[in-house]
Parts: C-alpha cells; structure tokens; sequence
C-alpha cells in the first residue's frame, strides 16, 4: 500500500503535485466530490485483503456465512443504524493492522490535509454492508457530514469535515451506488426533507478499488439496491482536530499501535497530540512533545520540552 510516513516534510501543494491530485481537487473544490480511479489509489492485493477482513468481521459479528454474489441479513449483530438491508462495522482501525495502514494511505492524506489545512484527523472508520432492498426511502437519507452550527449553517469559507469510501465492490445505481446533489456543498447548510428532488441527485458510479472523496458539506445519501448481492465499502470520516471525533479512538490507542507506525504522522491522525480532555492533574502534554506540529509549539511562550 502506498503511504507517506511523515506529511510534515511535505508541503502539501508538493504532495498534491506528486500524486497528481491538483483535478481531483478542482473537481472537489467545484462539484463538492471527486472519483480517484484504482491504479492511483491501492493495489488489488491490498483491496482484496480488505474485502475479504471486512468479509471475516462481518461473518464474526452477524454468525452469518457471507457470499459477496448472494444477499445476507443482520444475524446476531445489533448496531445503531440498521435498515432491513443494510449494517454498518464499526471501530475498524482497531480490528486489523491493515486499518492502520489504510490510514495512511497517501491519497486520503493528501486529499485530508489539503481540505482540513494540515488539521486532519480520523473522525471514524468504517464499513457499510448492504443488499438487495429499500434502505432510505424516498428521500434517500439525504444529509451532509459536517455538524451544523446552533443557527444551522456549516462553515462556507473552511472545511471542518471530509468523507471517503474505497469501493469495494462495483458502485452502480442500480447496485446501491452513492446518492448525491452535485455543488450542494456550496449551500452552507443541512439539507430538509423540502429540498429532496429526485432530479437533482445524481448517482456515483465506480469501478471496484475506486477511492469516492466528498466535502463535508456535500448532500449525499444512497440509491436502493435493486440487485442481488452486496455492496461493500471502507469508510474514512475525517474532520478537523478541533472537532470531537464520532468514535472514541485516542483512548484506545496503544503503544503496540504507535511502535508499529513508528513515524508522529499516524499518531497525530489518531489525536494523540490533543491535550484536551484532561483531569485535576492539568493537561498531559507529552502528545504534544512527542507529536506536536510546528504550529502546535509555536503556540506556547514557553518551551514544553522543559517542563
């Protein structure tokens, strides 16, 4: 799997020049998504590595035998959501070490660190497992990732939240593809059940190992899956480090985690540099020491190495 182990020796104008990016940024920028074909996202060896562990938790949790050509149920697995076609795996990266190298695939961090100012962070990683049946409706779960503020905006003049999913299996309308309003980033704002019109959402179609990326903003849901069989996918949520994450993850990072992503890049994707969060004994600022950016020490009028 291609990575970058340490960004912070990058600009990322270099890292988007390097991995060829500067369109599919111009699309994001522009249409609010942008498709990256397989060759520049992931071999087939490591696509087929994670379908199959996806495949093996997904038999884990649901007691179920899974066949990717055949539908499947919820079994014995109960999670919040579920539709009668579909569950989602939570809490991947902790499932297998070819979730934490997924994280550091090259491409979703260039992408993240571009949109999120070098500020990004794991937010969630996931999976969504779903076949043949209505899902969401009429209005197709339409919503967009970014938290609203109190009055109900999202922010239009930075990126507090970008999404991912590495197809894989073939994303067609038909097979259940991503539902999604082109240049909604733009409104600023949560999509209401008023402002569904079926002629404005546009499927996504994807060959398998395709890498979908998405502002937050973006108004997307899913399409039905009108066919027999599956459509799985890995979800990477990223915000910027200043909002809370949907999964609880820096606590449950361990050092074997950190020893095996040796480099501070991973560390700062999982949020040890935050010192937020802390007891009656103060901030811990050996994150911050150990992970810190640049920009994090400039921060302080003293030097948290002497303390």
């Amino acid at each position: 799997m291609k990575a970058i182990q340490e960004i912070e020796n990058y600009s990322t104008n270099e890292m988007v020049s390097q991995l060829q990016l500067r369109d599919y940024i111009n699309e994001v920028e522009e249409l609010g998504y942008t498709v990256i074909p397989p060759e520049m996202v992931a071999s087939q060896e490591t696509r087929n590595f994670i379908l199959n562990k996806i495949i093996e938790i997904a038999e884990c949790k649901t007691g179920n035998t899974i066949d990717i050509e055949s539908n499947t149920n919820h079994g014995n697995y109960k999670a919040i959501p579920q539709t009668e076609s579909q569950f989602v795996l939570y809490h991947l990266l902790f499932e297998d070490e070819i979730f934490e190298q997924w994280l550091m695939n090259e491409t979703i961090l260039c992408l993240s660190s571009y949109f999120l100012n070098n500020q990004a962070q794991l937010s969630s990683m996931s999976s969504f497992i779903k076949w043949k049946g209505a899902n969401y409706k009429d209005s197709m779960g339409l919503h967009a990732d970014t938290q609203p503020s109190p009055n109900g905006k999202l922010p239009s003049e930075w990126v507090d939240a970008c999404n991912s999913v590495l197809c894989l299996t073939e994303y067609t309308k038909d097979d259940g593809a991503l539902a999604v309003v082109p240049e909604s980033h733009k409104f600023a704002r949560q999509p209401t059940l008023e402002d569904f019109n079926e002629n404005e959402v546009i499927p996504i179609e994807a060959p398998a190992g395709s890498l979908i990326f998405w502002h937050g903003n973006l108004w997307h849901g899913a399409f039905p899956k009108l066919t027999d069989g599956l459509r799985i996918n890995l979800t990477t949520f990223m915000t910027h480090r200043r909002i809370k994450t949907q999964e609880n993850i820096k606590e449950k990072i361990t050092q074997e985690m950190l020893k095996r992503n040796s480099g501070k890049q991973f560390a700062r994707m999982v949020g040890m540099n935050d010192s937020n969060g802390f007891d009656q004994n103060g901030p811990d600022l050996d994150g911050i020491i150990n992970y810190g950016t640049e920009d994090q020490m400039k921060r302080f009028t003293f030097n948290v190495k002497d303390l």
